[in-house]
């Protein structure tokens, strides 16, 4: 490692040692380095029902989208350096049409609730309720009572 005397007589450090122990004081207080590419995939089982929701993280909105009976609607992203990635969507479908938010992915940063999506979340909607890689999730809401759900185990 070069350090250099400036004109002052202070000591230089290169930005590149700098920058190396920024990251490793990172790596060493757990905060995991990310890179890999997350799927979430959301699937229509509601026979004759329309899906409309609404993904959304802090950094991005995907918009509203609708899904017909037995289609997808799909988006990918990378979790970020700090694990912290978190996206959420407000579902309503054609004979449900209270909102439900559920967290769809949060990264692994999170001390809260359970991380049992890593690189595919696969989502279904039923008449009766959510999955996430089959295992059930939420329920609808009760007409007249909009919810924010995360998910369970």
């Amino acid at each position: 490692m070069a350090v250099h005397q400036g004109i002052s007589g202070k000591v230089i450090v290169p930005m590149a040692t700098c920058v190396f122990v920024v990251l490793m004081l990172l790596l060493v207080m757990g905060k995991p380095v990310m890179c890999q590419e997350t799927n979430v995939l959301i699937s229509n089982a509601m026979p004759g029902e329309a899906l409309t929701l609404h993904c959304h993280s802090r950094d991005n909105d995907l918009g509203v989208h609708t899904v017909a009976y037995l289609a997808t609607y799909q988006f990918n992203f990378q979790v970020n350096f700090w694990g912290t990635t978190l996206f959420t969507c407000d579902f309503t479908a054609t004979n449900h049409p209270t909102s439900l938010g559920l967290i769809v992915f949060q990264g692994p940063s999170y001390q809260h609730g359970p991380w049992i999506c890593v690189n595919q979340c696969n989502w279904s909607a039923y008449e009766y309720g959510f999955y996430l890689n089959g295992r059930y999730q939420a329920s609808w809401p009760k007409l007249g009572t909009d919810t924010n759900v995360s998910t369970s185990t």
